[in-house]
């Protein structure tokens, strides 16, 4: 399955086609969509050498010849959205080190609500706090992503917005990567191209995630956990289901590890991954984690892939000053 990414007609992904083409002028996107989706052996860029004077954090290093990193680490991030009903909605800040992304319940479009209201307060007011830590002392400059997330959610119900919403958030400080998340939007961070830790999909039965409301649904059921040692040259994912309920994690392992092979940007990665998702996602034949988990439990096949929202953050982990 061969996906043209040319022809699509999203503004930001022609900017970051635009900036590949003029950098690395031998650079196939065509290629390199069919490579990450499987019809083409991926050897033509997975094993180029990044260009000097290329931009972005590309590294090639895998997880045995990976050096430990400095004890100061931050996040180079940037986010790609790709609407469709606009109830998507995410944050990042850079200096507080924390990044995160909430999906609306759709279910509540039907009932003349606002869907994307309740995930627009949480990261609202996710970012509230990020800029009050980014304030303080760096004595005091650590989030705690369960905290942050447990604020917003009070501070969402307190002013009584309407809907629900999935979330998930983490936070870099030292060398310790945390977070914590509630439903089906998630995260993977990836080493040498492979991912080393994944978050797992919170559902109360398929396709009916997890979520936080004004009326319930607190954080008793949201996960937390955390890597202690990040290092220099991960990438961290973060999307909505628009992403993980469209691209399998094999397809995310080889567009991250081509894309840093050829010294993507973080804002061409987020670009490249969400125009592959919104590729599958127009796809009708298309075989997704959706239509898998739909035939796990229905014993039907569905193919065709799930249009939806598509969200898309990516984070460089690198050393400060690099």
């Amino acid at each position: 399955m061969t996906i043209a990414l040319e022809t699509l007609q999203l503004q930001q992904i022609q900017q970051t086609l635009a900036e590949i083409k003029e950098r690395t002028p031998d650079v196939n996107i065509s290629r390199f969509v069919a490579s990450v989706l499987g019809d083409w052996m991926e050897t033509e860029y997975a094993t180029s050498e990044r260009k000097r004077g290329d931009a972005g954090h590309g590294r090639g290093a895998g997880p045995s010849d990976a050096r430990p990193c400095a004890p100061t680490l931050e996040m180079d991030w940037a986010a790609c959205v790709l609407p469709l009903h606009g109830e998507d909605a995410h944050f990042g800040h850079a200096e507080a080190g924390v990044v995160g992304v909430a999906d609306g319940v759709g279910g509540y479009r039907d009932n003349g609500v606002d869907a994307g209201a309740f995930a627009r307060a949480l990261m609202a007011n996710a970012l509230a706090s990020a800029e009050r830590v980014a304030k303080a002392s760096r004595r005091l400059r650590r989030l705690c992503p369960e905290k942050v997330l447990e604020r917003a959610h009070k501070k969402a119900a307190a002013d009584e917005t309407p809907g629900a919403s999935t979330a998930v958030i983490l936070a870099l400080h030292g060398t310790a990567l945390t977070w914590a998340y509630i439903g089906d939007s998630a995260f993977a961070v990836l080493r040498g191209g492979k991912i080393i830790c994944r978050s797992v999909q919170q559902q109360r039965r398929f396709n009916y995630p997890y979520q936080l409301s004004s009326e319930g649904g607190g954080l008793d059921d949201a996960k937390v956990g955390s890597m202690p040692a990040a290092r220099d040259g991960d990438v961290v994912v973060v999307g909505t289901d628009g992403l993980f309920d469209n691209v399998h994690d094999w397809q995310l392992e080889r567009a991250v590890r081509m894309g840093t092979n050829l010294g993507f940007s973080p804002k061409n990665m987020a670009d490249i991954i969400a125009g592959i998702a919104y590729g599958i996602s127009k796809d009708k034949w298309a075989c997704t984690p959706f239509g898998m988990g739909y035939m796990k439990v229905h014993g039907l096949a569905r193919r065709g892939g799930k249009k939806d929202d598509i969200t898309v953050i990516v984070a460089h982990i690198v050393s400060k000053g690099s």
